[in-house]
């Protein structure tokens, strides 16, 4: 089997990249998948990533090692499995990040990434629901609408940020980031819109595509220092996928690594010790690692407040879930948080350096479920959860075994940088200080988690190391740049090699400030105009 492109992961970069690169029928390309297909109502269904996170076949069921900074607890990472890679079963948030955070990455290296290189690429990906301009797009693949289902505890929620000092901010994805807001959401119609569903499913029948699902890729097979294709696995039978142009890997920023260094493109001795032989010597693959920490605070309700925990349990459940696939609306179109908000730690700052996500919803941290979910609080409940936007703490993924199918290492560091301490126990503070604004203080019984015993920086501390959660934004494991430690240079080729790039969210020089699905998308489709441009071939 044989293409000019071969494309190996079918996420939120790949199903663009296939798109992308297929549109000409010149070109021959192979889009390579491990899971499968990516369908299922519970896909469909935007609440049911609570239900499709769990699953193996929608999921990969990744942990860390023991996190040092965080008591040595081992962190659940889920990833999207099948045709649309995690934006099947993540929050549906569309957040893009401030336009300073891709000048930063053009500050780092990555030339002809600023914000005014790849402000077009944000545009063109979307069919924005509310009011397009120069900055918003209104004939994009990707659907994204404003939020249909609003309440008064969320409304609560913005008042009292209001009431703080942060004001309403109508498109927090326009000029300014800056306030508080009902996020945006990668829905259409009350169903999610995966980047399969955007950019894959409408061009599957393109008869110069061809895309393998259950296809497990073991490595890069090379030709002295040049990819020349992929290394299978499908049906129990490995098997060579020639590339005449190019191999791309977009398998995110655990996968992709993995397979660099699989292939034999990593830090020498640690190839050398896993009986890997080492093709390029490169130290910063797998290094670098950034995600988000999430830190999630909640507060018990009074009876006549409005809340999902009585919509989300028992006969309730199931009422909401039959009425979902008839009518496509209630609690089931519910994303990751309904409300939030970009605000400063310090009036003196240029930008944000904290989000929060908010959803009045509460569970029991000291109850978990087999599957590490908190059970539902029986009482109606709120959850307010800030992170630190850009964490100094850097991690790593490395081989734990030189087997394909073995789950890499991967350590993230959360709070190991004092700097992200000391800014998580303002942001704590901070979210008390809403908690207490009169908006939201009419409608609160008392603080469930962490409590009013957590009254110092030490408690504070011990709460976030014990509960604190992964954003679910893993980068910068391939990083781009131009100094010779990058792992990718700002055309997203591999250093050292050549005929093969890396478009994925792993290349970001730094985690930009909010949700990163809206950014992978742009990574791909940006990435796929740099492979065009040379008509594959490495300059």
């Amino acid at each position: 089997m044989e293409a000019d492109y071969v494309i190996v992961g079918a996420g939120s970069a790949g199903c663009v990249l296939a798109n992308r690169l297929s549109a000409d029928p010149a070109n021959r390309v192979i889009l390579i998948e491990a899971g499968g297909n990516g369908t299922s109502p519970f896909v469909t269904m935007p609440a049911g990533y609570g239900k499709t996170t769990a699953e193996f076949g929608h999921s990969w069921h990744y942990s860390s090692t023991a996190e040092p900074g965080i008591g040595g607890r081992q962190m659940l990472l889920p990833r999207g499995r099948g045709l649309g890679g995690s934006s099947n079963i993540n929050g549906l948030i569309y957040v893009r990040g401030q336009q300073a955070d891709y000048d930063s990455w053009s500050n780092l290296g990555a030339i002809g990434w600023s914000w005014a290189d790849v402000a077009p690429y944000f545009r063109r990906a979307e069919t924005y629901a509310g009011k397009s301009d120069e900055l918003r797009g209104d004939n994009g693949p990707l659907r994204v609408e404003e939020l249909r289902h609003r309440d008064p505890t969320n409304d609560a929620v913005l008042a009292a940020f209001a009431e703080i000092g942060v004001p309403l901010n109508p498109d927090y994805n326009g000029a300014e980031q800056t306030g508080a807001f009902y996020y945006q959401t990668t829905m259409a119609n009350g169903r999610r819109c995966s980047a399969a569903d955007a950019y894959l499913r409408p061009v599957m029948g393109r008869a110069n595509l061809t895309v393998l699902t259950e296809a497990h890729c073991n490595r890069v097979v090379f030709e002295g220092k040049r990819a020349i294709g992929v290394e299978l696995e499908r049906d129990g039978e490995n098997r060579i996928v020639s590339a005449r142009r190019e191999v791309i890997l977009a398998a995110g920023a655990y996968h992709s690594p993995k397979l660099l260094m699989l292939s034999g493109i990593g830090p020498a001795q640690h190839l050398v010790d896993l009986g890997i032989p080492v093709i390029s010597d490169c130290a910063a693959v797998g290094a670098d690692l950034q995600d988000h920490y999430i830190l999630p605070m909640s507060w018990q309700l009074n009876p006549e407040a409005f809340s999902y925990n009585r919509e989300l349990s028992g006969a309730r459940l199931v009422w909401n879930v039959l009425r979902y696939f008839a009518t496509r609306q209630g609690a089931m179109t519910i994303p990751a948080a309904q409300t939030g908000a970009f605000v400063k730690s310090d009036p003196g700052l240029d930008q944000p350096d904290i989000q929060f996500h908010c959803l009045p919803v509460s569970g029991e941290l000291d109850s978990a479920s087999a599957d590490g979910k908190p059970q539902l609080s029986t009482y109606p409940g709120l959850t307010l959860a800030p992170t630190v936007l850009r964490p100094e703490s850097r991690g790593h993924v490395r081989l734990a075994s030189p087997d394909p199918r073995a789950v890499p290492e991967i350590v993230h560091n959360y709070l190991e940088a004092r700097a992200d301490r000391e800014l998580s126990l303002k942001a704590m503070r901070m979210t008390r200080t809403l908690a207490e604004a009169p908006s939201l203080a009419r409608l609160i019984e008392r603080e469930a988690y962490p409590g009013p015993a957590a009254a110092d920086d030490e408690a504070l501390l011990d709460y976030a190391r014990r509960t604190g959660n992964t954003g679910y934004h893993p980068v910068g494991t391939c990083r781009m740049g131009l100094d010779e430690a990058a792992v990718t240079d700002p055309q997203l080729r591999v250093r050292g090699v050549e005929g093969l790039r890396v478009i994925d969210a792993s290349v970001m020089p730094r985690l930009i400030s909010g949700n990163t699905n809206a950014a992978a998308i742009m990574i791909g489709d940006k990435g796929s105009d740099l492979v065009l441009a040379n008509g594959g071939s490495p300059a």
